[in-house]
């Protein structure tokens, strides 16, 4: 289970954080098992419940739906069918607080793509309990035979008159009470207006609204006291109010764009509905309903920050794959060696990192390998990725003193141009064994600058890790010491040299994983190369993981017959036979 600190399980996308914090809306991601992988905290805490109890959960099985099993299994149904790639469900039902007190909420469930590379199930709902009480409450008004008219007489006459209201309250005493509800209850502000636009009633919910308490406005002309400026502070005349109008045509007036004034000078931006009051055939004034906007502007702030958050990472991802086309190039095939490659990218922002191959030959003949790996995984990684691969192969390409002796020179030229970074690399070199030239066998040298120990496979599946003494990556002292590791290298046998994207995992130690890549070789050390390579990643890399995968392999064949059909044509740079 997660810690007390934790915020959401591994996997959450990162556009999630621009929802995080909302104060109006929930929000929860799963994965399209329905496991939930984080939700924000309106949802888990502002419902008074455990964040640690709930992630890592089926999203049915928590606690806004598990008290009432009809309810859970609803919401499971809903769950499985958008994740099976059905319409997205918006839907009215009942979710319960830690309390167990139950409540109505507007609830939409989507599905939502990262990208190419993984899908979320996206749900997202609003509280409307007390909208649907008002309701209720507005129709018990209307059941009751109690028009607009008479509700505003009556909360007049209550302010003006008691003794008025002391002769009707027999026969009116059901319609206060409706009234009193009404006016209590609901979300939105209401005035009535007289026919001079002076505030006659006001609900609790206008006066939480507008800061003023009601005997700053009963009696004021309501347009001067919080209307009377636009959004921009300057001044907006009467006669272009939704207000005036109404009151002037006695026809009701709907504007979706308007500001009211604080009482500490802040606005609000406000829907309105303006409905004129008519007794015995006389237009006597207006009652007006407004709707704070806030809530619903910063979601659609928050929605278009979400969309350029997705094009930005679109964006990024294809500048990222372009410079990886440009930089990961097509290996050489020298006579009687084989070389295949794959990279493969992480499952989240972009598609490229620090992690990097590179396979050429020297102008001798041999071969020269480079599997690597900069710290970071990003564009910028990729960037410095670029230059520490390209100072490597300058510099190695007519190198006669060995990997060790070319690392150093890598690191020095680094520092002198100002290349600041960090990365394991191991180069190799595959050369004609120098004691025996006549019988061609093949001499494997290497250096290891803090990165995983390179792979020998033979035919019958028994690998060895080309282990030796650790030494220190590159980018922290140009002048530490690095050596020469050597080994034959025999024919028919393959060399693997893999980033650790191949073997990391957040639940298993690096130990663990190197022994899951040798048990997934036990079977292919005959198999052909291609097929081994996406055989090896099929089995360790089913989906993309959290960080880059390299690998570059190399099967040796002997060289008193002819290469195999199976290694396909020999492929050499112009000038080298």
């Amino acid at each position: 289970m997660p810690t007390p600190d934790d915020e959401a399980l591994p996997g959450t996308p990162s556009w999630y954080a621009v929802l995080h914090d909302s104060s109006f809306m929930f929000a929860a991601v799963c994965d399209t098992a329905g496991t939930l992988l984080t939700a924000n905290r309106l949802t888990v805490e502002g419902c008074g419940f455990d964040r640690r109890e709930h992630l890592g959960r089926p999203f049915w099985e928590a606690g806004w739906w598990a008290v009432d099993p009809e309810v859970s299994a609803t919401v499971r149904r809903w769950c499985q069918e958008v994740a099976a790639g059905g319409e997205p469900v918006r839907a009215v039902t009942s979710f319960f607080l830690a309390d167990g007190t139950r409540r109505t909420a507007d609830l939409t469930m989507q599905l939502v793509r990262d990208g190419e590379q993984q899908t979320f199930l996206l749900v997202t709902g609003m509280d409307i309990t007390a909208r649907l009480q008002a309701e209720r409450v507005t129709a018990e008004a209307r059941a009751a035979g109690v028009e607009a008219s008479t509700l505003r007489q009556i909360a007049t006459a209550r302010a003006r008159d008691l003794e008025v209201l002391r002769e009707t309250e027999a026969k009116l005493s059901r319609a206060l009470a409706i009234t009193e509800r009404v006016l209590a209850n609901v979300a939105d502000g209401i005035y009535g207006l007289d026919i001079d636009g002076r505030v006659e009633f006001l609900n609790p919910a206008a006066s939480r609204l507008t800061g003023y308490p009601p005997e700053d406005q009963l009696g004021r002309d309501q347009h001067a006291l919080i209307h009377g400026r636009r959004p921009d502070g300057s001044e907006y005349p009467r006669e272009e109010c939704p207000v005036w109008r109404a009151l002037r045509t006695g026809r009701t007036v709907v504007a979706d764009h308007e500001t009211l004034w604080r009482s500490d000078g802040t606005p609000i931006p406000v829907e309105m509905v303006v409905v004129p009051t008519v007794d015995d055939g006389v237009h006597t004034g207006v009652v007006v309903s407004f709707r704070d906007l806030t809530d619903r502007l910063a979601a659609r702030r928050q929605a278009a920050q979400l969309e350029e958050l997705a094009a930005r990472v679109a964006a990024d991802r294809a500048l990222s794959d372009r410079l990886q086309q440009s930089l990961l190039t097509p290996p050489p095939e020298p006579d009687h060696l084989q070389i295949a490659v794959r990279y493969s990218p992480a499952a989240h922002e972009a598609q490229v990192g620090g992690d990097w191959y590179d396979a050429f030959l020297q102008p001798d003949g041999a071969t020269m390998l480079v599997i690597g790996d900069v710290v970071g995984h990003d564009s910028s990684a990729a960037a410095a990725m670029g230059q520490v691969r390209g100072l490597l192969r300058a510099l190695a390409y007519a190198e006669e003193n060995g990997p060790a002796a070319t690392l150093t020179r890598v690191e020095h030229a680094a520092r002198g141009l100002a290349v600041a970074t960090l990365a394991t690399a191991v180069l190799a070199r595959i050369e004609r064994h120098p004691d025996v030239p006549v019988a061609g066998r093949r001499l494997l040298r290497w250096s290891n600058a803090g990165h995983l120990p390179p792979i020998l496979l033979a035919p019958d599946g028994r690998s060895t890790l080309l282990t030796s003494k650790p030494e220190l990556m590159l980018g922290i002292d140009p002048d530490a010491p690095r050596s020469d590791q050597s080994v034959d290298l025999p024919d028919a046998h393959t060399l693997l040299l893999v980033t650790d994207g191949l073997v990391e995992r957040r639940d298993i130690d690096l130990d663990e994983g190197i022994e899951r890549l040798l048990d997934a070789l036990r079977d292919l050390g005959a198999t052909p190369l291609e097929e081994l390579l996406d055989t090896v990643l099929a089995r360790l890399v089913p989906e993309a993981g959290a960080d880059d995968v390299a690998i570059v392999a190399v099967r040796t064949f002997p060289e008193d017959r002819p290469r195999p059909a199976e290694a396909g044509p020999n492929r050499l740079p112009s000038g080298i036979d």
